[in-house]
């Protein structure tokens, strides 16, 4: 029988700024599989007298729910959980480790955003790429950024040249 894969290498949490995309797909995976009350500790194990369908139900229910969240993080992050054993734990270890709402984060990011530049020989798919990993982390700790803010730090941080296109594109001028 072969093993069900629930993520690709992309969709994996890696490291902090995968956070926020990682537990939205894993707890929406969690959800369709129908094993999201394990993992918040809804379906607890049955006592040792218990029928054995009942335990059997629970253990398979239990591996379902770490085999997803196991395929959900990349190989680096195992060491973290290996030492657990229930899928509610594994959870809450790996939400613990990345979810962070500290206020000197939020400053930190935030003043990295305003100041950050395009730069020298930085093609803009790459700059428009940056903008989108520290507006994830920041998400990811609690902290929208408005559309019309994050559009005027984009344009800020890009050089003298592109900005007669933008104004000229945000006046709505022909060139």
């Amino acid at each position: 029988m072969a093993s069900t894969s629930y993520f690709n290498y992309d969709d994996k949490l890696h490291d902090k700024f995968d956070y926020h995309a990682w537990k939205m797909s894993l707890d929406l995976t969690l959800q369709e599989q129908d094993v999201m009350d394990y993992v918040q500790g809804k379906i607890l194990k049955p006592p040792s007298n218990a029928l054995i369908a009942a335990k059997k139900k629970y253990k398979k229910g239990e591996f379902k729910a770490k085999k997803i969240i196991r395929d959900s993080i990349h190989k680096h992050l195992v060491s973290y959980i290996s030492d657990l054993n229930t899928s509610k734990e594994i959870y809450v270890r790996l939400v613990g480790m990345f979810k962070s709402s500290n206020a000197n984060q939020i400053i930190f990011l935030k003043n990295k955003l305003k100041d950050i530049k395009k730069g020298k020989g930085e093609d803009i798919k790459s700059y428009f790429m940056r903008i989108t990993r520290i507006k994830s982390y920041l998400l990811s700790i609690g902290e929208a950024i408005d559309h019309m803010e994050l559009t005027l730090i984009s344009l800020r941080g890009l050089p003298l040249q592109w900005h007669v296109i933008n104004t000229t594109i945000l006046n709505n001028e022909k060139f």
